[in-house]
């Protein structure tokens, strides 16, 4: 549990950021190729894209043990669509307020009183578990009422099995929200490692899930699969905080001028959060009404799709997000803009080499993976089809991770969320204008423009929060 690196921080003297310092695996690295190598690949960025590639390869074990157990069909499809509402209930209720303001607001307490970044980050946490508790309940209780929002083209047999899988799962968001707060310190802390295996184990959950029950309970051996991966994802979290100064203790220290800049950055992140979920959940409903197994067809696609984009971009935009944030919190403007270009040429390069590759080994992926077992021909076709045209977005959406960090390194949300509901406008609009005549075909491309949209506007929103980066103000001072 070593992997942590140096933490990112101003000099308190000059006000600019000390330079990073090598890291290890440079060394594998012809001598020529290094200054290269450490100049493009920020801190963390590799573990990171390692690991999480390594996350999608257990993913993908998912998808085949899926497909090959319950086929394209109408089990499967009921599934997929009851993760949709608890992922949504838990990004707005809990991670909407971590994945902005939370690391750049607990960085700067921490380089003036570390006393009060660990009663933050406390608070926090408090806050989370709390908040989640209360909305389980009522979750349970509009189960049934969410159907025709998440897939309204499914029998009365998949609405009554879809609310069961929906109910069963609801345990997995109190988990998370634990999870997500404890992995929140780590990115702080740059301890990516125990960050970025949750993912794996989660998938792995699943897996064990429906490998030892599926002969025994069906299709419900799923849902436990997924509440085992999500003991098991807060689980390595909780074991990698061991090595951290960071205690975390029950507490609900709310009159501090911390607290109160996390709310006010929390409620527009609040108010947008579930646009990305909603965006392929809308996406999916619209899917159901095309094809028998066009959920399954769309949510398999967007798992390849999303590859590229979270070993390149997220992994990038993580890595650099806590430079990001001491150098917006220093007032260092050129460093700022230095690490935010520098890193988005590399993810552009990365990640257009990856969408042709993608497109090009489409057909053959899908029928290495997928073809077989109740998996037919078909359905091959179907997810080909999809997963060609999600390709092109690749490039755009991968952007946006990075861009989107950046606004919230300048402490603003409420420019990243104009920018996704624009997007989200673009896609669910040009999604039904372009099915009834093109079908299927219509959702990746109807998601291609939006991702384009989004990265256009967060350009024209960030150009002048650069200009207004300043140092940033004491903020362990009660409110």
């Amino acid at each position: 549990m070593t992997d942590e690196l140096p933490a990112t921080g101003a000099s308190p003297t000059t006000g600019t950021l000390p330079a990073d310092p090598p890291e290890p695996w440079t060394r594998l690295v012809p001598p020529p190729l290094r200054p290269i190598a450490a100049r493009f690949l920020p801190q963390g960025a590799l573990l990171l894209a390692v690991v999480t590639f390594g996350s999608y390869l257990m993913g993908l074990v998912r998808d085949v043990v899926q497909a090959r157990t319950f086929g394209a069909g109408a089990e499967l499809d009921a599934y997929l669509a009851a993760f949709a509402i608890p992922e949504i209930a838990l990004g707005v209720l809990v991670a909407s307020g971590l994945s902005a303001p939370f690391v750049p607001i607990f960085l700067s307490l921490r380089t003036r009183d570390d006393r009060a970044a660990q009663e933050f980050a406390g608070t926090i946490l408090t806050l989370a578990l709390l908040i989640i508790g209360l909305a389980t309940p009522v979750l349970w209780l509009i189960a049934p009422l969410t159907v025709d929002f998440v897939a309204r083209g499914f029998t009365p047999e998949q609405r009554d099995l879809y609310t069961d899988l929906f109910r069963l799962m609801l345990v997995t968001p109190v988990l998370f929200a634990l999870s997500d707060v404890l992995g929140e310190v780590l990115v702080a802390e740059r301890r990516f490692l125990g960050y970025a295996l949750a993912p794996v184990l989660y998938n792995a959950g699943i897996v064990v899930g429906m490998v030892l029950f599926a002969g025994a309970i069906g299709i419900y051996a799923g849902a436990v699969g997924a509440i085992l991966g999500a003991l098991a994802h807060v689980g390595i979290r909780l074991l990698w905080l061991r090595g951290s100064s960071v205690r975390f203790r029950i507490a609900l220290r709310v009159r501090t001028q911390a607290f109160r800049e996390f709310v006010g950055l929390m409620i527009p992140k609040m108010a947008s959060h579930p646009i990305d979920p909603l965006t392929f959940t809308v996406l999916g409903s619209l899917a159901s009404t095309v094809a028998v197994g066009g959920i399954t067809s769309l949510s398999l696609a967007r798992n390849f799709q999303s590859v590229p984009v979270s070993v390149i971009a997220v992994s990038f935009a993580l890595a650099v997000f806590p430079t990001l944030s001491a150098a917006a919190a220093a007032g260092d403007r050129a460093a700022f803009r230095r690490i935010l270009v520098r890193n988005g040429v590399t993810i552009l390069v990365l990640t257009i080499a990856a969408a042709i590759a993608l497109a090009v080994l489409s057909r053959f992926v899908i029928q290495l993976f997928f073809r077989g077992g109740e998996f037919t021909q078909e359905a091959v076709e179907r997810t080909n089809l999809v997963l060609v045209l999600l390709a092109v977005a690749i490039p755009f959406e991968s952007l946006t991770h990075l861009l989107s960090r950046a606004i919230y390194a300048t402490r603003n949300t409420l420019l990243q969320v104009l920018a996704s509901v624009a997007s989200f406008a673009v896609v669910v609009v040009a999604a039904n204008v372009l099915t009834p005549s093109i079908g299927l075909a219509a959702i990746p491309i109807a998601f291609g423009l939006g991702m384009a949209v989004k990265v256009g506007l967060l350009v024209l929103a960030l150009v002048p929060r650069i200009r207004s980066i300043r140092p940033a103000p004491d903020l362990s001072r009660p409110a």
